[in-house]
């Protein structure tokens, strides 16, 4: 396809790839492999070779065309591996996570992104459709030459890719906020369990976010500081700027964690003082109930001669039953008057 010609692409299916090429100030798509293995070695050429899932087809093309190490394809097929970068003759190794939550379910999840780049080529491949790559993939249709974001070099593709791969963290990380305001508000009005186990989720999940992006921080270090030989210092300050905005999100993740061990501190403290209210609330009935009780329990003793009971005229039970109302009247107001009541 020829620059300015925009096509809409469809979503990648597993073990399907797709290309941009940019060659002569122009762009083309799904070339064919002969096709590649002629503009690889073209130095002014730069390919964009997006991958999902994996076949043996596209180990060949890793391998055949863009002459990757056996380890670098055996890693690429791992579906978990921890950020890293690693050198090789002719390329870079990134291993990098994008970032999703589900609402719903509270799950956290962080696909893989395996990025090897070139002097002239950026190959992606992940296991998981990432709609912030889907959207990079469609800016470098529909330009101009000066404008197209392949023509600036391998260098500001690059850049691109992982700034879009650390913009994506934001809107998630928004989400998780609005979120624990919610909690906030539901913590110190109830004690279901559901809440717990709503926070209990949530802290599994953050703390698997920050467990994937902190290697990612030295990731991005590195990148500065060993890639000199495809990256040029004029470039760098964009990749130091990346840097710092996943130092941002994990330092946000951070902050989440501790709001939610504080969150989880609140809501014990909310089930405990539920508690207590509760027994002081059946401690003062049973307090009520004592004195009642034992006069009761006298009037009921079974012996053959009760005074109370052979002198009594008729009016001793409603004496005693207005003396027992007295009684809990009394104690009433004396709780009340201690703010116990």
């Amino acid at each position: 396809m020829q620059q300015g010609e925009p096509q809409q692409d469809k979503p990648l299916q597993q073990g399907e790839l797709r290309t941009i090429v940019w060659q002569h100030g122009t762009s083309s798509r799904e070339s064919p492999p002969e096709t590649l293995q002629e503009v690889v070695h073209d130095p002014h050429a730069l390919i964009w070779l997006d991958m999902l899932g994996a076949c043996a087809s596209q180990q060949a093309l890793l391998h055949n065309v863009f002459e990757l190490a056996p380890i670098t394809i055996q890693t690429m097929d791992e579906e978990k591996e921890r950020a890293k970068f690693t050198e090789q003759e002719h390329y870079f190794y990134l291993v990098v996570h994008g970032m999703s939550f589900d609402t719903r379910t509270d799950q956290a999840n962080m696909p893989k992104l395996d990025i090897i780049f070139g002097k002239n080529f950026l190959i992606t491949a992940h296991r998981a459709s990432l709609p912030w790559l889907d959207a990079l993939f469609e800016e470098t249709q529909g330009k101009t030459a000066n404008e197209h974001l392949m023509s600036r070099g391998m260098p500001f593709l690059l850049y691109a890719l992982l700034d879009a791969l650390v913009d994506s963290y934001f809107p998630v990380l928004d989400d998780i906020d609005d979120i624990i305001d919610e909690l906030e508000d539901v913590t110190v009005n109830s004690t279901s369990n559901d809440v717990q186990i709503r926070i209990f989720r949530i802290k599994r999940s953050l703390a698997l976010m920050r467990r994937v992006i902190s290697p990612q921080i030295e990731v991005a270090n590195a990148l500065v500081a060993r890639a000199g030989k495809f990256i040029p210092a004029k470039v760098q300050p964009y990749f130091a700027d990346v840097h710092d905005h996943m130092i941002r999100a994990f330092e946000v993740l951070d902050s989440y964690r501790d709001l939610m061990s504080g969150m989880l501190d609140v809501y014990l403290t909310t089930v405990s003082n539920r508690l207590n209210v509760v027994m002081k609330q059946l401690t003062i009935i049973a307090t009520i109930f004592m004195p009642i009780t034992f006069i009761t329990g006298v009037f009921g003793q079974n012996f053959g001669h009760l005074p109370q009971v052979e002198h009594d005229n008729g009016y001793l039970f409603w004496i005693v039953l207005a003396f027992m109302g007295l009684i809990t009247v009394l104690q009433i107001w004396y709780f009340k008057k201690r703010g116990w009541l």
